[in-house]
């Protein structure tokens, strides 16, 4: 049989974050389970919702090319299914829990992009064939698509696949639910709070030590402990209570939170660990956007661009540009002083600026300018007349001189 018989167009119907695969297992620990824990479920929609909350927009020679179908694609609707938002939110969820995600490039029949299905999949394993990268989907051979016809959003790795963050962190994360079982049983009665010794002058027979045995079990563990225990003839209980400060409960909280932070690449502060403190909050959005958002943005860029487009298309100046300046603007005061500097300079035009805050081309109504401001053009015409006036009126002074 041809190797090239196996491959087939057919797709999975399109799924909802709800309905898409997540009980990969690694370890008794699943995409499914690691999402019950808060800061984990905090960074990763953070992360998803920032991104794809920034327009991909399609460019050609920095020029936006609004009647693109990629353009359309890519900032209003890829498929009939989902908005441009719900597809990239969608995309980056899985490719954070499950180290990659696959959008299927449905292609008309001259080869022009018509929509992108994102791929639902329980496994997936890189192939090489003929020096050519194929995918297969759940170790079906029908489900083998070309790497040039999928979208690939993958987790850092070392080949062609991502890693699967939930499977590499596995120990962690299981002790961090574990830290959440145990906290879930301190606050409704089923952890044991008994620490300690009990004493008594003296012996005991096995009876009454089975006796006692039990009275401590129902009273100091299970549902409903905790309850009253009375001690017989003299007997004393000594350091019965083990509250969460005794073992280090708020501090293993906190180092939960610091973990995922690490385990996501995000600074603390975006899974709840305010320990780190920031300028303002413009430097705190460029920590975020240096540290975990410009190398994801880089990588659907370049994906984007490179299945999207055909050689040609990319060698003739087009492109795939994702707008990161509302994330990084700041508030509107520091806004304000950053344009005024850059338009006193000369280096932007009050329409770019306008262009930049997204409001309207033209401006409505009556506006007013400093008396100073003159265009560019005419101060670069006024300063050239000057030079020339003064440089003739040099000429006739030497002249005047060299007659007396």
């Amino acid at each position: 049989m041809n190797f090239r018989n196996l491959f087939t167009n057919t797709l999975p119907s399109i799924t909802t974050i709800q309905e898409i695969t997540l009980e990969n297992i690694a370890g008794g620990v699943s995409a499914g389970s690691a999402l019950t824990l808060s800061a984990f479920y905090q960074g990763v929609s953070t992360i998803s919702n920032t991104v794809s909350s920034l327009p991909f927009k399609v460019y050609k020679d920095k020029e936006l090319q609004k009647q693109s179908d990629i353009y359309f694609l890519l900032k209003e609707k890829p498929n009939r299914f989902q908005t441009a938002f719900e597809f990239f939110n969608t995309m980056l969820f899985l490719m954070q829990v499950k180290g990659n995600s696959f959008a299927k490039i449905i292609r008309g029949a001259n080869g022009d992009v018509l929509e992108l299905r994102i791929i639902d999949f329980e496994s997936v394993e890189a192939i090489i064939f003929e020096d050519k990268l194929y995918f297969k989907f759940n170790g079906d051979k029908d489900k083998i698509l070309s790497d040039s016809d999928v979208i690939h959003f993958k987790n850092i790795g070392s080949g062609y696949l991502g890693i699967d963050t939930v499977n590499n962190f596995r120990r962690n994360i299981e002790v961090n639910l574990n830290a959440l079982e145990y906290t879930n049983k301190v606050y409704n009665g089923e952890a044991s709070s008994i620490r300690g010794t009990i004493t008594y002058d003296k012996a005991l027979d096995d009876k009454q030590r089975e006796r006692l045995r039990k009275e401590l079990q129902s009273n100091f563990s299970g549902k409903g402990g905790k309850r009253i225990l009375f001690l017989e003839d003299g007997m004393k209980l000594d350091n019965t209570n083990l509250d969460p400060s005794q073992t280090k409960f708020l501090e293993s909280r906190s180092f939960e939170k610091s973990e995922i932070a690490s385990m996501l690449n995000v600074p603390p502060y975006i899974v709840g660990d305010y320990s780190t403190n920031y300028a303002n909050v413009e430097a705190q959005n460029l920590h975020f956007y240096k540290q975990t958002l410009l190398p994801i943005i880089t990588k659907i860029e370049a994906e984007l661009k490179h299945k999207l487009f055909s050689r040609s298309e990319i060698l003739s100046g087009y492109y795939v540009k994702c707008n990161v300046e509302g994330l990084l603007r700041g508030d509107s005061k520091s806004r304000a002083e950053f344009y005024k500097e850059l338009f006193y300079l000369g280096a932007i035009s009050s329409e770019e600026i306008r262009e930049k805050e997204d409001m309207n081309e033209e401006v409505v109504g009556t506006t007013y300018i400093h008396s100073n401001l003159i265009p560019s053009e005419v101060s670069k015409d006024f300063w050239l007349g000057k030079v020339v006036k003064d440089n003739a009126k040099a000429k006739l002074d030497e002249a005047n001189a060299e007659n007396e």
